[in-house]
Formats: C-alpha cells, sequence, structure tokens
C-alpha cells in the first residue's frame, strides 16, 4: 500500500527501476557514506549525473542520498548533489 520506495546504494538503481511500476515513485540511490561523506565534490557530482542518466527516463524516479547524509559530510559535497541536479535539467 506504499506510494514510493527509497532504495540504499547496495542495489543498482537503473536495474531497480524496472521493476518499480510506473504509478509508484522510486528515489536513490547516491551512496551517503562513500560520496556525501567521503567523496569529493567531483566525485559526488559525476555519481549523481550518472544516477540520473540512468534512471531518470523513468517518469517515476527522483534523484536522492541512498540513505541519511552522514554527519560531518563537507558541504561541498552537498552542493556538488544540487548542482549536479540542475545541470542535468539545464
Amino acid at each position: 500500500g506504499c506510494l514510493m520506495y527509497h532504495f540504499g546504494n547496495a542495489i543498482n538503481m537503473a536495474e531497480m527501476m524496472s521493476h518499480v511500476p510506473e504509478n509508484l515513485i522510486a528515489m536513490g540511490n547516491v551512496d551517503p557514506a562513500g560520496e556525501f561523506r567521503n567523496g569529493t565534490a567531483e566525485s559526488v557530482y559525476n555519481r549523481t549525473k550518472e544516477v540520473m542518466s540512468e534512471c531518470c527516463k523513468y517518469k517515476n524516479f527522483v534523484i536522492s542520498s541512498g540513505c541519511d547524509i552522514p554527519p560531518m559530510s563537507p558541504w561541498d559535497n552537498i552542493n556538488a548533489f544540487f548542482k549536479a541536479v540542475e545541470d542535468f535539467y539545464a
């Protein structure tokens, strides 16, 4: 009965999207620890655009982190995520 699924980074988001019914929203899945916390602004940017390139063909996909953003994640990394989203849609 849920209306939305949120997937962590342990799964392949592009593969999962082919199994999610079109009437349900699916969110995911930039690695929170590996990218947001321990990555670089460049790696977060690139990974975000990669997930979007693979998954935005599905109208029910929403880009997000794979889970909560870890404490002490650099703001540059968080900003890079949003910059990638902005650039993808530009």
